[in-house]
């Protein structure tokens, strides 16, 4: 296989792994990627796309480990503070409510 076609199907694979739904690959997106693999073609260095590249899988990971080991990430701030004191084993007292009797 031509080094051109390994790195456009790398790339592929990256944004489907990357996609918020996998099924719907971003068409541009991938058209962009094949140009710019079509004009490192020509010279034979593909040193930007190998860099596109791991910068991808690098940002999938990140995002994996931020969702693995925080999982209060997407708490809101409330949400969040509970969940700390549950998980030292506490809980927070009632809010103050002057509407409420």
């Amino acid at each position: 296989m031509l080094p051109a076609t390994i790195h456009y199907r790398a790339a592929l694979r990256e944004l489907r792994a990357s996609a918020v739904s996998p099924a719907k690959l971003n068409k541009s997106l991938a058209a962009n990627f094949r140009s710019v693999i079509e004009k490192q073609r020509a010279s034979g260095k593909y040193d930007d796309i190998e860099n596109a590249l791991i910068f991808m899988r690098s940002q999938r990971l990140h995002k994996v480990l931020l969702e693995r080991y925080n999982p209060t990430g997407k708490y809101t701030s409330d949400e969040r503070l509970r969940a700390t004191t549950r998980r030292v084993g506490l809980e927070l007292p009632k809010s103050y409510d002057p509407n409420s009797e």
